[in-house]
């Protein structure tokens, strides 16, 4: 039942990446509003990306989408460091822009706990530490 649990955030993490993106292009995350001397102010509904300026926001976006596939690597691999790296690599675009990139925290908390959860439930390829400990003898 682990294994399915660790497949399901593995699977689920780029999925959350890619649909953090998504959510940038829906009308609601940016507001412009325009008024004149003559008339009321007019304010409209933009997607989040309308405020993005230059290609720095759109590199960090796919960068997270990148280590957002770190958890298939690490069920792939059966190594931990993977997912931990990016769990951490995850975290510096949310400090640096003061939760600028808040979309993507669901796929930073499914990385987090896949990290924790895969940490717990090593070793994944076999029982090779399964079974009462044996004594040495001389």
């Amino acid at each position: 039942m682990r294994r399915t649990v660790l497949l399901i955030l593995a699977i689920a993490t780029p999925i959350l990446s890619v649909l953090a993106l998504a959510a940038q292009f829906v009308p609601g995350g940016y507001e412009s509003c325009t008024s004149s001397i003559e008339g009321p102010t007019v304010c409209r509904s933009l997607p989040a990306v309308s405020g993005w300026g230059g290609p720095l926001p759109y590199t960090i976006a796919i960068v997270l989408i990148l280590l957002s596939l770190a958890p298939v690597f690490s069920m792939r691999t059966g190594k931990r460091w993977p997912s931990t790296g990016s769990a951490v690599l995850q975290v510096i675009p949310q400090v640096i822009s003061f939760g600028g990139f808040l979309f993507w925290a669901p796929a930073l908390v499914a990385t987090i706990a896949f990290a924790i959860a895969f940490t717990e439930a090593s070793p994944l390829r076999g029982a090779a530490g399964s079974g009462p400990p044996q004594s040495e003898s001389p």
